[in-house]
């Protein structure tokens, strides 16, 4: 039996398509000017197109554009007056596609004001938590005072913690340790700045109306959530948040902290191709979501990104952001390579992030992660995603806890 679809998925899915024929239509427009000013593409100086050819085409676009935009608004009013359907309990694959999407283009989801993007929530592994003291209690009836928050990477959702079924380091906390896993979700498309600063307010909120008195939070984060979590904490601490007071460990799983090869590689592509005016138009990947660019380096302050052109190969001109005071840091990496010596692990890492990226490691002191040695792991024969759910791993972080 078919589940009905909720009324906001379909008028979002439906928005979308109409951002797409939008984006379509500028692109064929650029074409269009570019081989009606460039005729060959060895010939350099452009040339004038005839004004009747420029006004017939520019009349062209603009009738697309507006058809596209109306019936944009005749289908927002038409589905508006649908009956909103009763909100069940997302599917697996339902959130899992919902963050993908976010993930990708969830910025523009949330300019656009669209129902598809993501709204940073707090999650059991079974529910959706408000973070009122009644929505808390709701959720948390045997809350600890030893509080640890789970912050997933990009296209990921809470549900990535517990993959194939299996218990995740959040149970295993739970079952050893007593600490009471909390799992955010949020909009992986967005700055990761932005993030920060609202994980900063959601984690106050958290802490202030805890069951209990938090007497130990802890903020354990895989790739981009180890960002988001070191952004938390600037942003945290430039606003005097209480709950830095209660902070005693991060752990960062598979964390770019100096950005990651694939986005890097995927900026030089462009900027290289963007010389060409014919192929230029057809870079869709520079639409890529904001959250994917701070990759390139791992931004994450707004100083990172605000000033500076992404379609423009540029240095690494990242803020240094130290780590904070009494808080131990935890960095595990993963390397495919079988042993230290692999070759394999150095050149490839974990498939994603290299090992010195994970680990923290910079040639510029300034930006260099300070750890005790005790305090760093890497795992090898492991890609990206294994960090999530390897025995082994789960045991390291246990260990650490621990001490």
């Amino acid at each position: 039996m078919l589940m009905p679809i909720p009324s906001q998925t379909i008028r979002g899915a439906t928005r979308l398509a109409f951002d797409y024929v939008e984006g379509v239509t500028d692109t064929v427009e650029k074409m269009h000017e570019t081989i009606a000013r460039r005729p060959l593409p060895w010939n350099s100086s452009p040339r004038h197109r005839g004004n009747a050819h420029g006004q017939i085409a520019a009349s062209v676009y603009r009738t697309i554009r507006g058809v596209n935009d109306g019936l944009r608004k005749i289908s927002d009013q038409g589905l508006a007056l649908l009956p909103a359907a009763s909100a069940g309990r997302e599917t697996r694959a339902e959130v899992q596609a919902l963050a993908t999407l976010n993930g990708i283009c969830g910025d523009h989801l949330e300019e656009t004001g669209n129902p598809l993007a993501i709204s940073m929530r707090f999650f059991t592994p079974h529910r959706r938590v408000e973070p009122t003291r009644q929505g808390l209690q709701s959720a948390f009836p045997e809350a600890t005072p030893h509080l640890v928050v789970f912050v997933h990477g990009l296209c990921l959702s809470e549900f990535s913690w517990q993959r194939s079924g299996r218990p995740g380091v959040g149970s295993r906390l739970q079952r050893d340790r007593g600490e009471t896993p909390v799992y955010l979700r949020y909009n992986t498309g967005r700055h990761i700045s932005t993030n920060g600063r609202e994980l900063a307010t959601q984690l106050e909120r958290l802490c202030r109306n805890w069951p209990v008195a938090v007497e130990s939070l802890s903020l354990i984060g895989h790739s981009m959530g180890g960002l988001v979590i070191r952004s938390a904490c600037w942003y945290g601490d430039r606003g005097s948040r209480q709950w830095l007071d209660r902070l005693r460990r991060i752990v960062c799983l598979g964390t770019p902290h100096h950005g990651a090869p694939l986005e890097q590689a995927g900026h030089l592509f462009d900027a290289a191709l963007t010389r060409n005016p014919y192929i230029e138009p057809l870079l869709f990947g520079r639409q890529r979501s904001a959250g994917i660019k701070d990759l390139r380096y791992g931004n994450l302050l707004d100083e990172d990104w605000r000033d500076s052109d992404k379609n423009i190969a540029g240095r690494d001109n990242r803020r240094p952001v130290p780590t904070i005071a009494g808080v131990d840091y935890f960095f595990i990496a993963a390397t495919v390579g079988r042993d230290e010596h692999d070759l394999r692990g150095h050149v490839l890492g974990d498939l994603l992030v290299r090992m010195d990226s994970a680990t923290g490691s910079h040639r510029d002191a300034l930006k260099h992660i300070e750890l005790e040695p005790e305090n760093s792991r890497v795992f090898h024969g492991m890609n990206h995603f294994g960090l999530l759910d390897d025995e082994r791993v789960q045991q390291q972080v246990v260990d650490w806890f621990s001490r």
